[in-house]
């Protein structure tokens, strides 16, 4: 091959290489301004999405800050509410007379013992037998008596409870309506919410209003 030719390949090979450098250079302006045209559209939908979680954020602190939230302290109320110390005072009236009827038992079976050990020295075969019969009987007694009275006594204070926690949810029906909370929570040492703030503490509203309702209707 003549050094001419070599020279022509050479100018060609040049010429393209200038071609495709030319063209490098003017398509990457258009890329770029692709890219920047691309980038508002990102930041546009960022922002978007921003003001819409704020939006909910704001909408539920607005719905937290609506409600009206108390708590009362249930132990206070047991103690000074009228109908809850009219159960209590039932339920230690009727189980006092459940004991006395216990002990009236134990003591007639006492005495039974004793005259039994008493007279047993002089007493014959077929007496002490008769004796002894009722001694256990009477035991037998005792034991059946002290069953049904702890039995009726233990359903007595179910019963009581029940009514209890039923007129007083009734009362706190009408006394939520009347005071305008939407929530009003319980609260004991010992129980499931730890923390009360003192502030929101209404017991005495709560206690006043209780005894009020139950002095109207009993």
């Amino acid at each position: 091959m003549s050094k001419n030719t070599h020279l022509v390949i050479y100018t060609i090979v040049f010429i393209c290489l200038f071609i495709l450098f030319f063209l490098e250079i003017r398509n990457s302006p258009s890329e770029e301004i692709k890219n920047e045209n691309k980038q508002p559209k990102i930041e546009t939908k960022n922002q978007e999405l921003g003001k819409a979680r704020n939006i909910l954020i704001q909408n539920k602190n607005d719905t937290s800050s609506s409600l009206k939230i108390a708590f009362v302290n249930s132990d206070t109320v047991s103690k000074y509410y009228l109908y809850a110390q009219k159960v209590q005072s039932n339920l230690i009236t009727k189980r006092a007379s459940a004991e006395n009827q216990i002990k009236n038992k134990y003591k007639s079976y006492e005495d039974l013992v004793k005259e039994f050990e008493k007279a047993s020295p002089i007493m014959g075969e077929r007496e002490k037998l008769e004796k002894a019969q009722n001694i256990r009987l009477l035991e037998q007694e005792i034991l059946k008596v002290e069953q049904e009275l702890s039995s009726e006594l233990a359903n007595e204070e179910v019963k009581m409870t029940q009514q209890y926690v039923k007129k007083t949810d009734e009362f706190m029906q009408k006394i939520g309506e009347s005071i305008g909370y939407d929530y009003v929570l319980s609260y004991r040492i010992g129980g499931p919410m730890l923390f009360a703030n003192p502030k929101l503490d209404i017991t005495s509203e709560i206690i006043r209003l209780l005894n009020e309702n139950y002095q109207i209707n009993n």
